[in-house]
């Protein structure tokens, strides 16, 4: 019986413990780009494949439009969504910087301009396939999962606990023995 709690226990901390990872990990890589001034966006196409897929992310750091090279990865509004494409030429005219991009996998091409002092993104680096997961717990029912869900677990635990008559371990529970 008490091997059995034992393993219970255990399996439980490891549970608990690889969620609280994952979690983790979907923060550190979803918010630590917002820290230096990038973004991190999900990819929902695959008109970047294979340098980037759906559902990776991709963290956006902001440059100036005339700093851009061709073969960088830039974001820029295309009619109202952000895109991220590959840059195939780009030209500067006067006050403007002219880009033609392409998505690795597209057989056709966008143009577009930007003031030369203007601002568009640069992909610096994907994490793949974590966007399924970010867009997932983004929607209501990944929050209710994420917040509900562990709310009403460790409600369960601390009743349960009051039910058995089980003390609490708490540092002056070890005092008062």
């Amino acid at each position: 019986m008490a091997r059995t709690r034992i393993a219970g226990r255990l399996l439980s901390r490891f549970v608990i413990a690889a969620v609280a990872g994952f979690v983790l990990a979907i923060l550190l890589f979803s918010v630590v780009p917002l820290a230096f001034g990038d973004r991190s966006l999900v990819v929902r196409s695959g008109s970047m494949a294979p340098s980037i897929d759906t559902g990776d992310i991709v963290a956006v750091h902001p440059i100036a439009a005339s700093t851009a090279r061709v073969g960088d990865i830039v974001t820029f509004d295309n009619h109202g969504k952000l895109t991220s494409h590959r840059a195939r030429a780009i030209e500067r005219r006067g006050s403007k910087v002219i880009f033609t991009t392409q998505g690795d996998a597209n057989s056709g091409q966008e143009h577009w301009q930007v003031a030369a002092n203007g601002r568009i993104g640069r992909v610096m680096y994907r994490i793949p396939k974590l966007g399924f997961v970010v867009v997932k717990v983004q929607s209501p029912l990944g929050r209710f999962v994420l917040i509900i869900v562990p709310a009403l677990l460790l409600g369960f635990t601390v009743l349960r606990k009051i039910w058995r008559g089980e003390p609490g371990r708490g540092r002056l529970d070890e005092l008062a023995s």
